[in-house]
């Protein structure tokens, strides 16, 4: 008698999730999720984070100009998969600290970058994983 109720029970449960929108691949430890790019202010503020790291061989900040597109894997903590344009500041490298309300373009937008960011928050770590670009134009 207990089996065939906890038998139904996660079969209303199953079918609960099911009709209420959740996917198997939204729920899935490890697979990529989409997220909405203004669906959060911290997607923002990650891509800006990650362009902030990306100082060696410059000698001004780029900014980001517009978040394109999300993506969240959850680990042993939360990657993040940031798509955006960049553009040039006129923030020296060295001279001032990276500030997305300082740091405004100066320029055209010069890139398109995807940035994964790994967040662990029980240990307070954000690290900028993997951070390539093309030109804008391409």
């Amino acid at each position: 008698m207990k089996q065939t109720s906890l038998l139904l029970l996660a079969g209303l449960w199953t079918g609960v999730l099911l009709s209420s929108g959740y996917t198997i691949s939204a729920m899935m430890v490890g697979g990529w999720t989409e997220q909405n790019p203004q669906g959060s202010p911290k997607y923002l503020n990650l891509a800006h984070y990650a362009v902030s790291t990306q100082t060696q061989g410059r000698t001004v900040y780029d900014t980001v100009v517009n978040l394109t597109n999300v993506a969240t894997q959850v680990v042993a903590g939360v990657n993040y998969n940031l798509t955006f344009t960049t553009a040039p500041t006129d923030c020296a490298i060295g001279q001032v600290q990276y500030s997305a309300t300082q740091c405004l373009p100066a320029g055209p937008v010069n890139g398109k970058c995807t940035a994964i960011v790994y967040v662990v928050p029980w240990l307070n770590t954000t690290e900028v994983t993997s951070y390539t670009c093309s030109n804008a134009s391409s």
